[in-house]
């Protein structure tokens, strides 16, 4: 039997209201999904309908899906992802919980594990990454850029589209491509339209670069502080493939495998939002398996 939706739930979050979709029921494994960047929670609809016992709560970020955007004063960093994260799995009242990550959101989900690892049970990352290190001597250079993007985006508003079609098409083409029947499915939670036409209704400020990032033996440390049993599924026409295992990939990302205690990698065939397209039900079954689960 299908995992049931069972609605939209709301959170306040120090201020933020951030939506979220509920999968399944009360009392089951609890667990929290967490979308990539510029995707929201419908990103996991077409997986989550293949698990069954389990309690998700598949949660738009802020300034994204049916969420709130963040204040003007406000910056979208990784920890403020984190503080989100928490204060969900206290409203619900979640002792301890799992969490499910795509892309952007496999990162949120490994920080949260390092920062708190007695209350994670178990992180699954889909086609995850861990985040691009930056060195001592580029902090200077990247604030400046990333205020610099600020002025630029927060004055520049969103592309608008004549029809709700073109707005799917340009996500389907876009920086991270996928199907034009998987960039549907994110379009009838994210798209907007307003007397301009349609448009993404992503708070643009998310484009902007972070205002510092975290050092490599920043990230490492977070990773080795991950008690959880950890999985990731890494698409084998994801955006994070090196197929010859060069030089400027290695100094680029951070292989989770060398610093994760409990760590299993599985490829799969597809691409970065697998999950959405035509592996959906495989890697429902790849998390149930790792759940200990029988579909």
């Amino acid at each position: 039997m299908s995992l049931p939706y069972v609605g939209e739930k709301k959170f306040c979050c120090r201020g933020v209201f951030l939506s979220a979709k509920e999968w399944g029921v009360s009392g089951s494994i609890p667990v929290i999904a967490l979308h990539g960047w510029l995707d929201n929670a419908a990103t996991f609809d077409r997986m989550i309908p293949h698990i069954k016992d389990m309690h998700i709560l598949a949660v738009d970020s802020a300034g994204h899906g049916l969420s709130d955007f963040r204040s003007p004063d406000a910056w979208y960093d990784l920890f403020q992802e984190v503080h989100d994260v928490i204060s969900i799995a206290k409203q619900m009242n979640w002792d301890r919980f799992s969490l499910i990550g795509h892309s952007r959101g496999a990162l949120i989900a490994a920080l949260v594990a390092g920062v708190f690892p007695r209350l994670i049970r178990r992180l699954f990352m889909i086609d995850g990454h861990i985040s691009i290190a930056g060195e001592n001597h580029d902090a200077a250079r990247q604030l400046g850029k990333s205020i610099r993007e600020e002025q630029l985006f927060t004055s520049s508003g969103p592309t608008f589209f004549t029809t709700f079609r073109k707005a799917v098409i340009a996500r389907a083409n876009g920086f991270l491509p996928l199907e034009e029947d998987a960039a549907e499915v994110l379009a009838k939670r994210g798209v907007r339209k307003c007397d301009r036409g349609y448009y993404w209704h992503n708070d643009q400020r998310l484009k902007c670069s972070p205002s510092l990032r975290l050092t490599r033996g920043q990230i490492e440390n977070f990773l080795e502080a991950i008690t959880a049993p950890t999985k990731m599924i890494m698409a084998t026409k994801g955006v994070f493939v090196d197929s010859k295992n060069s030089e400027q990939h290695i100094k680029k990302y951070i292989n989770p495998r060398n610093h994760i205690a409990n760590f299993v990698k599985e490829e799969m065939d597809g691409g970065h939002h697998l999950h959405l397209e035509s592996r959906a039900k495989d890697v429902a079954c790849s998390i149930s398996q790792d759940f200990g689960l029988i579909i």
